[in-house]
């Protein structure tokens, strides 16, 4: 490399130096542009002041209809079934006081004869001797024996006031031959099943037919004029609830509304669903059917809180936390909840006046600079 080479880089290397320290010189000598102060953000909200009044508690769920009465209908004689006023099917329904079942029972209707008969000829044999030993007593035996009807039930027993008549009459065994046929009697009604309300068969074991054994099932039927709905409700609400409170019930198209009373309450939480059942009686209405099974939306209407006030559910967070407005910031503030509806719940603990904001707030923080809408 010859020398005048190495004098033109050395010249190029000085001239960009000299370029560089006069650039920066100049820079140092320029005023910085003033920057704008960073204003705090200001949120608008909606809030309104705490003030508390007398609030009544409703709650609502829904509930399944069921019968008041849900029996079993059981055989208490054997024999065969030979039908009734109604037929033994299921759904079949039936007013109180209809046959429902009628056993084959000419056989025990022929031995209860036999019994009245064999009576009727051990004291015709006795009043003679009645009237010899106990005159006094001989009229009232003498009518009853000519009003026993060996195809009518055995009429009252005349009133025994002698003790020496009574154990007359207990040596010829007519007290226990009479006792003997009342029980028979009794018996004989059981073949015979009339329907203790006005219902219908939910399930039907033996039909015509079909021979009943003492103790056998027949049929399983409901009571259908007194209905009731099994309300389930979580056990935080269900203690706003007493027996006797009014119901407003409707059906789920919210056609058609029914009014009941709360008639009890359970006495235990279902340990699945941590909730409690409240039972609440209505009357089905003639002219709008209710069934088992159908599903009704409750209103019941609960005690009354003395103070508290309604504020939305999503301007509460973590639980019990709303944000209130003091001096133009927010502060965090908690609260005493006393009753969570669907949307709301009601509220206490804080002093009335204090704007308590009433809308859900994002990215907010305590002494964020607010401003009410």
């Amino acid at each position: 490399m010859n020398k005048r080479l190495l004098i033109t880089i050395g010249l190029i290397v000085a001239l960009l130096a000299i370029a560089f320290a006069l650039n920066k010189y100049f820079s140092s000598q320029k005023e910085a542009p003033p920057q704008s102060e960073k204003k705090a953000e200001k949120y608008f909200v909606k809030a309104a002041p705490v003030s508390y009044e007398q609030k009544q508690v409703t709650v609502r769920a829904s509930g399944r209809v069921i019968s008041r009465r849900n029996v079993s209908l059981v055989a208490e004689v054997q024999g065969q079934i030979i039908g009734g006023d109604v037929t033994l099917k299921k759904g079949i329904s039936f007013k109180e006081g209809d046959v429902l079942v009628k056993i084959f029972k000419k056989d025990m209707e022929y031995s209860l004869r036999s019994m009245k008969s064999n009576y009727l000829n051990i004291l015709a044999s006795s009043l003679p001797d009645i009237k010899i030993d106990y005159p006094d007593a001989f009229q009232r035996w003498q009518q009853f024996f000519n009003d026993i009807d060996i195809e009518k039930p055995l009429p009252p027993l005349p009133a025994i006031d002698n003790n020496q008549l009574k154990v007359f009459l207990s040596s010829r065994n007519l007290l226990g031959n009479y006792y003997s046929i009342l029980s028979q009697e009794e018996v004989l009604n059981k073949y015979t099943i009339r329907a203790p309300f006005d219902g219908t068969f939910t399930e039907v074991l033996l039909e015509k037919g079909a021979v009943a054994n003492p103790g056998g099932r027949i049929a399983s039927m409901i009571r259908t004029d007194v209905l009731e709905v099994e309300v389930p409700v979580p056990s935080s609400d269900a203690r706003f609830v007493d027996v006797g409170d009014s119901v407003k019930l409707m059906t789920e198209d919210l056609d058609f509304e029914f009014d009941g009373t709360v008639s009890r309450k359970a006495s235990f939480v279902d340990q699945n669903t941590q909730s409690q059942s409240i039972f609440v009686d209505l009357h089905n209405n003639r002219s709008v059917a209710l069934y088992q099974g159908q599903y009704l939306i409750a209103m019941m209407k609960g005690r009354t809180l003395d103070r508290a006030m309604e504020l939305p559910r999503n301007a509460v967070f973590d639980g019990k936390n709303v944000y209130v407005v003091e001096n133009g910031k927010l502060h965090e503030a908690s609260i005493k909840i006393h009753k969570l509806n669907d949307k709301t719940l009601l509220f206490s603990g804080l002093e009335e006046g204090t704007m308590i904001v009433t809308e859900p707030l994002i990215n907010a923080k305590e002494g964020t600079p607010v401003e009410i809408l």
